[in-house]
């Protein structure tokens, strides 16, 4: 950190300058991720929106991500099937090198003191995953600041169901992401 943030960010920049050549639609781009995929999603449009000239993100798709790296997962609400408490330190070790950066918003999007100039955003929880209370008060700091916000959490579920859960109901979340998705565009 925060070394990802700004290399994804630029991913991002190079996209939209080269839309042409790729023959796409430079007004119409969304970002989003699963798991820390889904911080960084949500790391990447909070840099832009800090941007004088940022990219014209339309819309961000975080499914079950971590968005309160600051507090100890051992303080998280536990779930016999959630990540256990070692193994998430192990993870935010592996990117917050320095303690203090933990705090920091694009570390921690929880944190974050300005969220009205983010697109629109779906948000997908897991019932039974650590991370879903950070993702519900995420999704509902968005909402007061004026973001358009979509929730949905899946009661029964663990942390990466979309992945490793119940393909019934993970084919339901891929197809929640694809409606939104479709919705999106057609705006």
């Amino acid at each position: 950190f925060p070394v990802p943030v700004h290399v994804a960010y630029e991913v991002v920049q190079w996209i939209f300058q080269h839309a042409d050549t790729l023959h796409l639609d430079a007004s119409r781009i969304a970002i989003g991720g699963h798991s820390a995929g889904g911080n960084l999603a949500t790391a990447v449009s909070l840099w832009n929106a800090e941007q004088t000239d940022p990219v014209p993100l339309i819309a961000q798709i975080l499914d079950y991500p971590p968005l309160d790296l600051a507090t100890d997962p051992a303080d998280k609400p536990f779930f016999e099937e959630a990540i256990p408490a070692e193994q998430a330190r192990q993870f935010n070790a592996m990117y917050i090198a320095r303690a203090e950066d933990a705090y920091h918003h694009l570390a921690s999007p929880l944190y974050a003191a300005q969220l009205d100039a983010l697109p629109q955003t779906l948000v997908l929880t897991a019932e039974h995953d650590s991370l879903a209370q950070e993702a519900r008060q995420y999704a509902k700091r968005l909402q007061a600041a004026g973001v358009a916000v979509e929730h949905q959490e899946f009661a029964g579920q663990a942390h990466a169901f979309t992945h490793h859960g119940d393909l019934d109901v993970a084919l339901q979340a891929w197809q929640r992401i694809a409606d939104y998705l479709k919705s999106v565009y057609r705006s």
